[in-house]
């Protein structure tokens, strides 16, 4: 098969990016005489924020969520790499983008780091800290075992060693209380619109910080059930309201599209579909917002024009036509549409979990009304007065509801659903019938090709070279 990775639109997407960054900076440095413009020693810790914050909804909207969305039964591709990564055809020369761009994003941000503790610059370093937590999470999240300590060296250390995912959520814990307390003293020189997620205002940074914190915390619910309610109970700043979600917002040209329209549109590729698992569960509940989540069926050859239908998980029945199923919609794949990296509604649906294992089901309520609130104002829809009242949708004292209506919310984010599938079991999943393990749902992703190629004496070392379509059943450290 022939792989195809993207390159163009990457290639026009940095090319926009680069001077979307240019801009947020240009009126932020005095000309200096004595130094090369044409030829800078050090990039400016402002450009590099714009950058990494770009760069990461970009990889996380699309790369990072297309696998992990094919396994939780949010996307059905009908050809192509969709296809295979809908029947558990993930490979390790799959990954290899993924990989690549989440250590670039952490290059940058790392800068960023090393360059205000020297200046004394104090939102930037707890920005770029916290920035750096919610990528180094995801992607031991995704990977389980991956370069910490050692990584960031760039040529210096081309080979670094594998750390346990134990001891890298220790640490990351520890860095994300350092990086808030770095952005609430609100001191040193202020992004402003170079930080595109909150013009440097260090409150809503604190409450970024904290709701990532809360996120990870919940992730050790099979390891130390009892930290998330602990760290509730001190009663954090956190994100409460859509006007403090962390997002990027897109632009409104080829160059700086969303990345799901950038791939389900600019690209001309035709092979991604939702997956038939969350249409029909959105449409048993009568669910307001289907017509924002999904396109309808676009053309009429098979006489379904304008109903909304999504592929069966793994089925190989071509629709390059766009005649059979629906595709991502307006509220997450429109040209200029946001990537969320965590959002009112969630942080809500999480205390909705934490408060649901301490038995405090007056609370637990409380915050899954407020998630479901929370969403539908995001994204615009009407009817949730309706949706609430439905008895398949009202809380009913399970972890199951919760987590069953938090796997729709999380559909532009199927990241975490997989790390919420991984912890739960819900929303029950059945794998495709075509399928490369024998029935048994990834409870990974495979380490990388050029991984493997280059710094395979440390995979030996450590978490060891993947065996193809057997290593990515195993569960990472939080998952046992």
């Amino acid at each position: 098969m022939k792989k195809i990775d993207n390159k163009y639109f990457k290639r026009i997407f940095h090319i926009g990016l680069i001077t979307l960054a240019a801009v947020f900076v240009s009126c932020e440095n005095e000309l200096d005489i004595n130094n090369d413009p044409n030829n800078p020693t050090v990039v400016p810790f402002a450009t590099l924020l714009s950058a990494a914050e770009v760069n990461l909804a970009y990889t996380l909207g699309g790369d990072g969520t297309r696998m992990p969305a094919s396994i939780v039964q949010h996307y059905s591709g009908h050809r192509g790499q969709p296809l295979n990564y809908g029947q558990y055809n993930i490979t390790s020369g799959d990954t290899d983008g993924l990989w690549a761009s989440i250590y670039d994003i952490l290059i940058d941000l790392r800068s960023i780091e090393d360059q205000t503790k020297i200046t004394g610059d104090n939102i930037y370093l707890g920005a770029s800290q916290i920035l750096q937590v919610y990528t180094f999470s995801v992607a031991t999240d995704l990977f389980g075992d991956i370069p910490y300590t050692q990584s960031l060296k760039g040529a210096s250390n081309i080979t670094p060693a594998y750390d346990k995912q134990e001891a890298i959520y220790t640490s990351l814990l520890t860095i994300l209380d350092q990086a808030i307390v770095s952005v609430k003293s609100n001191t040193g020189a202020k992004p402003g619109t170079a930080d595109l997620l909150y013009s440097g205002d260090a409150t809503k940074w604190e409450a970024f910080g904290n709701s990532l914190k809360l996120r990870l915390l919940n992730h050790l619910s099979k390891r130390n059930p009892g930290q998330a309610l602990a760290f509730l109970q001190t009663n954090p700043k956190l994100i409460s309201t859509n006007t403090d979600n962390a997002k990027v917002v897109f632009g409104t040209t080829a160059n700086n599209a969303n990345p799901i329209y950038q791939f389900d549109v600019l690209s001309g590729r035709k092979d991604q579909a939702v997956c038939s698992t969350i249409v029909n569960n959105m449409k048993a509940l009568n669910d307001p917002r289907l017509t924002l989540y999904f396109l309808p069926v676009k053309n009429n050859l098979a006489g379904l024009q304008g109903q909304y239908l999504g592929n069966l998980p793994g089925q190989d029945l071509d629709d390059a036509g766009e005649n059979l199923f629906s595709r991502v919609g307006s509220a997450y794949a429109s040209i200029n549409s946001p990537v969320t990296l965590i959002s009112a509604a969630e942080v809500e649906f999480v205390k909705a979990e934490v408060y649901f294992r301490a038995n405090d089901l007056v609370n637990s309520k409380i915050a899954y009304d407020k998630a479901i609130t929370n969403d539908f104002a995001a994204i615009g829809a009407t009817g949730l007065a309706t949706y609430t009242a439905n008895p398949l949708v009202a809380y009913n004292n399970t972890l199951q509801r919760i987590m069953e209506q938090k796997w729709i919310t999380m559909y532009q984010a199927s990241y975490e659903s997989f790390v919420d599938w991984r912890r739960t079991g819900f929303p029950v999943l059945t794998p495709p019938t075509t399928n490369r393990t024998n029935g048994v749902t990834p409870r990974r992703l495979p380490y990388p090709q050029k991984e493997i190629n280059v710094n395979g004496a440390s995979l030996a070392a450590g978490p060891g070279v993947p065996v193809p379509y057997v290593t990515f059943l195993t569960k990472v450290w939080w998952d046992n």
